[in-house]
C-alpha cells in the first residue's frame, strides 16, 4: 500500500547478522558472511546507499531480517517472530502492568506478566540484543558517512545531504540508547569512535548515558529536517523535542536533576509545530493511519512490503479470540487468543467498570405518608392530582412542603393548598397578613415559571414558597465544601435536576440556592432515598458522572449517579469475557481490547489478513498535551493551559464537552489515570508507573502483579530488568544489577 521508506536496501555484510545475544561485539566480522553481500568499499560507491542504508536502521525497529517475515534473522537464539523490536519494546512495558496480560505457556513469559522475571529471560534478552543490534547499525553507518569518507570517495557534493541523514542515524541510535537506559540503566557503551570487530565494551553509567542521550540529542536538532518536513516515518526535529521530552520527564527516575520546565518548552514546541489530533481516537491504529494528522514519529509496516510476525501483526491478532469475536470485524484471518487486560485497568473507564454504567440508580419508592395537594392552572386546577403534592414533615405533622414545577408560558401562576377537593373546610388561600393562609381564601402566586420549594404550617396558618436552584457540594466536587456549589439544572423531560460533574472519591450534599441555612439533601440510610438535612453521601470512584436529584412530590426523593457518555476510548471486548483473571493461561478471563483493527477508516480490510498496515506511533501528539500537562503540574505553573490541553482529549474522547475537567480536577493522580486511558497499549504504561511510585509498590496492585492473583507488591529494584546473564557472563566489564546478582 505505503512505500515512504525503501525496506528492502543493500546492506552491508558487517550490518548484517548480530549473532546470540552478546552485546561483546566478538562476532561481527568485516568479511562478508554471504559472497552475494557487498561490503562498505563496493556498496557506498553507490551515492543512493547512503539512503537505502539509512532504511535499514529504520527498517530494525520494524522488521526481524532480511528476507520477509521469516528466514534470514537479524538476531538468533529465539524464534524469529518473537524477536522483532517493537514486539519486545511492547512486552517489556505492557506485561508486567496493569494494561495486559497474555495467556500463553512460552518461556519467560508467565514472568513478565507476574514481575518475576530472571536474567536468563528470553525476551529481556531479545530486547537487549535488538537494542545493541541498532546501535551497531548506527555507529557503522556514521563510521562510513563522515566528511573525511565522503572526500575519499569524491562524493563532498552529498555532504549537506548526509548531514541529514547522519542526524537521524544519531536520533536512532539516542532513541535505542534511551531503551538501554530505561530498561537496563547501566550498559556497555559504544559508539562510532570505536573500532569494529572483537573487543569488550565498557559499561556506562545511567548518570553518563543520560548526559550522552541529552547532548545528542541537543546537537542534532539544527540537522535535523524541520517539524512535519521529513518523509513520513522519518524523524525530524518533533521527533527529537519528543525523544528529549521524554528522557527530562523521567529524568528523577534516572536519578538525575528534575527538568520539568523544558518538558514544557519543548512540548510546547511540538504543540505548535501544526500537528493535529486524529479526530476519531478509534481510527488512530487502522490500516490508513499513516495519513494521521496526529503522528510524530510512527514505526512503519505494510502488508505487502514489511512484513513481520512481530509489530502491529501481533498487537492485532494477540488479542482476538473466542469464538464472539469475528477475526474479519479485525480484517485478519484468525486470532491468536492472548493478550487482554486487567479489572484493574478497565476500571479507569467508569462507564466500563465491573459494576456496570449506573453508579446509584434513582429509587421508585412511593410517599405513603400524608399530602397536601397544590392545585393551579400548571396542573389543571386539579386538587386530586396526586403528582403535585407537599409532603407530610412527619407522620402526624399539620406541617408539610415539597417541590413544585412552575413551566414557562402559562398565563397565570396562581394555585391555592388542597385537601382533595375545594370544599370551603379543605382548600387554603391568601390570608390577611404576609404569608398567612385562610380557609377558603383567595388565589396564591408566585412571579413566574421554575421549581419553587413550599412550605406550609397549617396549625400557625401560615407558608413560604421560594425558587430553588439546586447545587453539589463537598470533597468530592471539584470546589470542595469551602467553593461555590457546582450548578444542577432541571431537566423537565425527566423531571430531575441534574448535572454533569466532574467527581472524585469522596462525600457531598445537594444544597438549595448556595445556602446551607435554606436547605439541603442528604441520605441517612445510604439507600437512595434523600432526607432533608441528611446524612453526607459518598461515592467511591472517580471519574466524570452525571448526577439527577429527583424532586417529584408524590414519590421519595432519590438521586442517580451514572455516566453521562462513554469515554470512546474504553475499546474492550467483553462478550464472552469475564472481567476478573483468576488463570493467567486462560484467555478469555480479562476483557480483549480492540484497540488495533487491520482495516481502513471506511472498513477496508488491508492489503494482507496476516501481515498488519497499521503503523505504530511511537510519538504522537496526544502525549505532548499529556506530558505538558505532567510539568506544568509538577512546575505549579501554566495549569489554565495544562487543563486546555487534557480538554482538547476528552472532548474527542466524548465526543463534546460532557468530560472536560475544571482546574481542580488535574491532580498527579488524574495524570497518571489519563495518561492510562489516552496512551494504552502504546508502550508507555511501565515507565509511568515507576515515575509515579506504583510500578512495585503495594500502593496499588493489580491482577497477578507479584504472582499474586489479587496482585502484591515486588522488589522495588525491579524498576530496572537485568542484564542478560550470557552478557553478564561474557564481558567482565559489566556489573550486573541489583536484585539479579
Amino acid at each position: 500500500m505505503r512505500n515512504n521508506i525503501n525496506y528492502s536496501a543493500r546492506l552491508l555484510a558487517l550490518l548484517v547478522t548480530l549473532l546470540g545475544f552478546t552485546a561483546c561485539f566478538n562476532d561481527l566480522d568485516t568479511e562478508p558472511l554471504d559472497p552475494d553481500v557487498q561490503t562498505a568499499n563496493v556498496v557506498y560507491d553507490d551515492p543512493g546507499a547512503y539512503e537505502q542504508v539509512l532504511a535499514k536502521l529504520y527498517a530494525g525497529l520494524a522488521l526481524t531480517g532480511q528476507a520477509g517475515p521469516a528466514g534470514n534473522a537479524d538476531i538468533a537464539g529465539i524464534d524469529e517472530g518473537f524477536s522483532s523490536y517493537l514486539r519486545q519494546y511492547w512486552q517489556l512495558n505492557e506485561l508486567p502492568t496493569d494494561e495486559a496480560k497474555i495467556a500463553w505457556g512460552d518461556a519467560g513469559i508467565p514472568e513478565l506478566n507476574q514481575g518475576t522475571w530472571t536474567p536468563s529471560n528470553d525476551f529481556i534478552n531479545a530486547m537487549y540484543a535488538r537494542i545493541f543490534y541498532q546501535i551497531t547499525l548506527a555507529n557503522e553507518f556514521l563510521r562510513e558517512s563522515t566528511e573525511e569518507r565522503l572526500s575519499d570517495r569524491g562524493q563532498a557534493n552529498l555532504s549537506d545531504q548526509v548531514r541529514a541523514y547522519r542526524a537521524e542515524a544519531r536520533f536512532l541510535r539516542a532513541l535505542s540508547y534511551y531503551h538501554a537506559l530505561d530498561f537496563f540503566r547501566n550498559v556497555p557503551f559504544v559508539t562510532e569512535e570505536d573500532g569494529i570487530g572483537a573487543f569488550l565494551p565498557e559499561q556506562i553509567q545511567s548518570g553518563e548515558l543520560y548526559n550522552f542521550i541529552e547532548s545528542e540529542l541537543l546537537d542534532i536538532e539544527g540537522d535535523l529536517i524541520d517539524a512535519r518536513a521529513n518523509e513520513y516515518g522519518r524523524a525530524d526535529k518533533a521527533a527529537g523535542w519528543m525523544l528529549l521530552s521524554q528522557l527530562y520527564l523521567n529524568a528523577e527516575v534516572y536519578g538525575q536533576t528534575a527538568r520539568y520546565d523544558e518538558v514544557l518548552r519543548l512540548t510546547q514546541q511540538v504543540i505548535d509545530a501544526g500537528y493535529e489530533l486524529e479526530e476519531d481516537y478509534t481510527e488512530l491504529y487502522v490500516a490508513d493511519n499513516h495519513t494521521s494528522p496526529e503522528a510524530i514519529f510512527s514505526i512503519y509496516f505494510d502488508g505487502q512490503f514489511a512484513r513481520t510476525f512481530g509489530g502491529t501483526t501481533y498487537l492485532v491478532h494477540a488479542p482476538v479470540g473466542g469464538d464472539e469475536m469475528d477475526p474479519a470485524d479485525f480484517g485478519i484471518d484468525g486470532g491468536w487468543a492472548g493478550i487482554r487486560t486487567t479489572p484493574q485497568f478497565v476500571d479507569l473507564f467508569p462507564s466500563v467498570g465491573g459494576s456496570g454504567i449506573t453508579v446509584r440508580e434513582a429509587v421508585e419508592q412511593s410517599y405513603d405518608g400524608a399530602v397536601l395537594n397544590v392545585p393551579g392552572l400548571y396542573q389543571g386546577w386539579d386538587p386530586a392530582n396526586d403528582n403535585t403534592v407537599l409532603q407530610a414533615d412527619d407522620e402526624d405533622s399539620t406541617s408539610f412542603s415539597g417541590f413544585i414545577v412552575f413551566p414557562e408560558g402559562l398565563d397565570s401562576y396562581e394555585f391555592k393548598f388542597a385537601f382533595g377537593s375545594f370544599d370551603a373546610d379543605s382548600n387554603y388561600g391568601t390570608g390577611e397578613g404576609e404569608n398567612s393562609l385562610a380557609l377558603n381564601g383567595g388565589n396564591l402566586s408566585v412571579e413566574g415559571p421554575g421549581v419553587y420549594r413550599a412550605e406550609v404550617n397549617l396549625d400557625e396558618l401560615t407558608y413560604n414558597i421560594y425558587p430553588v436552584e439546586f447545587g453539589i457540594i463537598g470533597e468530592a466536587t471539584p470546589n470542595g465544601w469551602e467553593g461555590d456549589d457546582f450548578d444542577m439544572t432541571y431537566n423537565p423531560e425527566v423531571g430531575a435536576f441534574e448535572a454533569n460533574i466532574p467527581l472524585t472519591s469522596g462525600e457531598f450534599k445537594f444544597r438549595v440556592n448556595d445556602n446551607w441555612d435554606q436547605f439541603d439533601f442528604g441520605d441517612n440510610g445510604n439507600d437512595g432515598t434523600l432526607e432533608g438535612r441528611g446524612s453526607n453521601l459518598s461515592i467511591n470512584r472517580s471519574g466524570t458522572f452525571r448526577v439527577r436529584l429527583f424532586v417529584n412530590s408524590s414519590m421519595a426523593y432519590t438521586y442517580s449517579i451514572d455516566v453521562p457518555a462513554s469515554d470512546s476510548r474504553a475499546q474492550f471486548f467483553v462478550d464472552g469475557k469475564t472481567l476478573e483473571i483468576e488463570d493467567l493461561m486462560v484467555y478469555g478471563q480479562g476483557y480483549a481490547i480492540t484497540k488495533y483493527r487491520n482495516v481502513t477508516r471506511d472498513g477496508t480490510p488491508g492489503s494482507d489478513l496476516v501481515f498488519a498496515d497499521i503503523d505504530f506511533h511511537l510519538f504522537r501528539l496526544a502525549d505532548a498535551y499529556l506530558m505538558y500537562a505532567e510539568a506544568a503540574l509538577r512546575t505549579g505553573s501554566n495549569r489554565s493551559t495544562a487543563v486546555e490541553y487534557i480538554n482538547r482529549l476528552r472532548q474527542r474522547a466524548y465526543d463534546g464537552d460532557s468530560g472536560n475537567i475544571t482546574n481542580s480536577d488535574l491532580t498527579l493522580d488524574f495524570i497518571l489515570d489519563e495518561r492510562g486511558r489516552e496512551l494504552y497499549w502504546e508502550g508507555y504504561r511501565r515507565r509511568d508507573l515507576i515515575r509515579f511510585g506504583l510500578f512495585t509498590s503495594n500502593d496499588y496492585v493489580w491482577a497477578f502483579k507479584g504472582g499474586a492473583p489479587e496482585g502484591t507488591s515486588i522488589d522495588d529494584c525491579r524498576d530496572v530488568y537485568p542484564i542478560p546473564s550470557n552478557d553478564a557472563g561474557a564481558n567482565p566489564n559489566l556489573d550486573q544489577n541489583e536484585c539479579y546478582r
